[in-house]
């Protein structure tokens, strides 16, 4: 496969992933807004936009304006900000449109309808009320994309770079959303391991569709900060879980090792990453302290992209 290709097929996924993830973001600050809470601290609007990473690019162009109607425009629609909902979408199509000849045409299909339906609600002057419709939409269009890439792509290394863009993305959104309950949710040490907390807790869950995940696994009792750690950080048996990710890209990365008859760092990095987490548990993150451990999983992410992106992309490297 062409260089280019890959990294057109790579970026598609990424975007798509990204799109998702800033709508599951937008429904954590929508949810805790719903929720009276006297003793917040912090804005959760302006939370997230640290949590994305693109405070600075919305300053740079609105000051501090941190109005509630202007941030949720800016994360979703504004072509300013390069992670908007609409722009992920709209680069995702740009992409794969590149490499139609590589993909199925349900899965062209799929992007293409989902820029239009989305280009629709971006002509239309936006309402904080439009929100969760928009939240929605989203969710249930990646979701489409998805599985028609599952149902309908080749088992090659196109599926590769379209799983591993997906699973790099996920693991970074999903760490940083975690992040994101420490930061935002919270609103004192003091609360820790409280009803508050708990409830919290579940509040996070659900924005990444895996609440009733978590019920299966640990009943309706079960709601607390150590269990939803292990859940959402090493259980295998979530897809939203930081080591269920780890896992895929493992896999996918091995894969491209065979077909391509040749090594990779990426694929020894991503390799002793997961050999790492198999020994960890909720209580030993925890010692390290969650914030701290996290930062330092997407910085170990970043370095992995990083060689992936020189091996199969740029040729940079030996």
């Amino acid at each position: 496969m062409l260089s280019r290709t890959a990294e057109n097929l790579y970026w598609t996924s990424r975007y798509i992933e990204r799109a998702d993830s800033i709508a599951r973001l937008l429904e954590v600050a929508y949810r805790i807004n719903l929720i009276p809470n006297t003793s917040r601290t912090q804005n959760e609007w302006t939370s997230i936009l640290e949590t994305s990473g693109i405070k600075d690019e919305y300053i740079l162009h609105y000051k501090e304006n941190f109005k509630k109607d202007k941030i949720e425009n800016f994360l979703i629609f504004d072509e300013k900000n390069g992670s908007s909902i609409f722009e992920c979408i709209r680069k995702a199509r740009s992409n794969i449109k590149m490499v139609r000849t590589a993909v199925t045409l349900e899965v062209w299909n799929a992007v293409n309808s989902t820029f239009h339906d989305i280009e629709k609600f971006s002509e239309k002057k936006y309402s904080s009320r439009d929100l969760p419709g928009i939240i929605d939409f989203v969710k249930s269009r990646v979701n489409l994309i998805r599985g028609t890439i599952q149902n309908t792509q080749l088992i090659d290394d196109t599926f590769d770079f379209l799983s591993i863009g997906t699973y790099v993305e996920r693991a970074d959104f999903t760490a940083r959303i975690i992040d994101v309950k420490y930061f935002i949710l919270l609103p004192s040490s003091n609360y820790v391991g409280s009803q508050i907390d708990n409830f919290q807790w579940t509040l996070m869950l659900r924005s990444v569709s895996a609440y009733r995940g978590f019920k299966q696994t640990y009943g309706n009792n079960g709601v607390n900060h150590m269990n939803i750690i292990e859940f959402l950080i090493l259980d295998m048996t979530c897809p939203r879980s930081l080591m269920f990710s780890l896992d895929k890209i493992n896999s996918h990365l091995t894969n491209l090792k065979k077909i391509y008859k040749k090594n990779s760092k990426a694929e020894e990095e991503i390799s002793l990453i997961v050999k790492k987490f198999k020994k960890l548990s909720a209580k030993k993150i925890l010692n390290i302290g969650l914030h701290e451990f996290l930062l330092e999983f997407i910085r170990k992410l970043y370095s992995v992209n990083s060689n992936l992106q020189n091996n199969y992309f740029f040729g940079k490297e030996k």
